[in-house]
């Protein structure tokens, strides 16, 4: 009997512990280690983040469903990777420390024949200067955290109806983050909220971004078809913003965040400040953490994970057999 172990609960870790316990039947063991008891589905945050779920609709537990499917479930956080074993232990393992309360800071050690790494990004809020959850900005990463804005995000609501005028911004919280497009999503969702309650005449949104150009996202562009016709998505973003009312900056690092203003420096290397009443703001991602350990104790970091944390992968991720890896 082999043993898989799978790093990690989210969309690719609880996916590949559920097809692979469905491929591998009794006859092998499928070992999930994750530091959340929940399961969440993370594009639905953006619903819970302007009040349309609750924390509830978009997570479940995870401890029931593995049982039932005859998972091995560790609530645990993986500190290291030892892929040649040890000097006491020839075969591969992870060393995890328990979060779940009765367990929690127990260091446990469980040996792989093959191991999937799936823990996904950590939020590098650290990586801008004053970027912090719930004191100066918001962020919908995770379910908490999208309570947590939507709670702000009223209190903002509120005031606009009071006919106090309101600046909110959305976009990027730092020059290389990602996931413009959920943020995108958000700003939207906003503005039609906003709308909604006929106080768009007291919110002004701007959208902040690091793209290029609108409609980047990350992966330069696409085409859209609109009413018949195929136009880039640029023009497609532009134009969904001016719809909404959404104002933009674009080409913008965020370099630095203080109670209700940004500080943010352009491509051509302006530097501008911009006051927020509100703010959502992707921050950067970087890997979980995890530290890669040598069979004698040696520190394997570089050979197993990149610079910024995340683990070494062929760009194409093509297929290959076991033995060719």
């Amino acid at each position: 009997m082999s043993q898989v172990v799978v790093l990690g609960a989210g969309i690719s870790g609880h996916t590949a512990a559920a097809h692979l316990k469905r491929m591998l039947g009794k006859k092998h063991n499928v070992v999930v280690i994750s530091p959340s008891e929940y399961y969440q589905w993370i594009p639905s945050n953006i619903w819970v983040g302007i009040g349309k779920m609750k924390e509830d609709q978009v997570r479940f537990k995870l401890r029931k469903v593995y049982k039932r499917w005859g998972i091995e479930y560790h609530q645990a956080k993986a500190v290291s990777i030892h892929p040649d074993g040890s000097m006491e232990n020839e075969k591969p393992f992870v060393k995890s420390v328990y979060t779940e309360p009765e367990k929690r800071g127990e260091e446990i050690t469980i040996e792989y024949d093959y191991l999937v790494n799936a823990t996904g990004p950590k939020l590098n809020f650290n990586g801008t200067e004053g970027l912090t959850q719930g004191r100066n900005t918001q962020s919908v990463c995770t379910t908490s955290h999208a309570v947590e804005a939507w709670e702000n995000l009223q209190k903002i609501f509120e005031k606009a109806k009071n006919c106090e005028k309101q600046q909110i911004l959305i976009g990027t919280g730092h020059s290389t983050a990602t996931c413009q497009g959920a943020a995108f999503e958000y700003a939207l969702n906003v503005a039609f909220e906003a709308r909604e309650r006929k106080i768009e005449d007291k919110i002004e949104i701007t959208w902040i971004t690091n793209e290029y150009e609108l409609g980047d996202f990350g992966m330069n562009g696409a085409f859209v078809k609109r009413n018949g016709y195929v136009i880039p998505i640029k023009e497609f973003a532009e134009s969904v913003l001016v719809e909404y009312g959404i104002g933009w900056i674009k080409r913008a690092g965020v370099y630095k965040v203080e109670p209700g203003k940004v500080y943010y420096e352009q491509l051509n290397g302006s530097k501008h400040v911009k006051e927020f009443d509100f703010a959502m703001l992707i921050p950067s991602f970087t890997g979980a953490g995890i530290r890669a350990i040598g069979k004698n104790g040696e520190d394997i970091q570089d050979k197993l994970f990149l610079p910024n944390g995340f683990m070494r992968v062929d760009a194409d991720y093509s297929p290959k057999e076991f033995e060719e890896y």
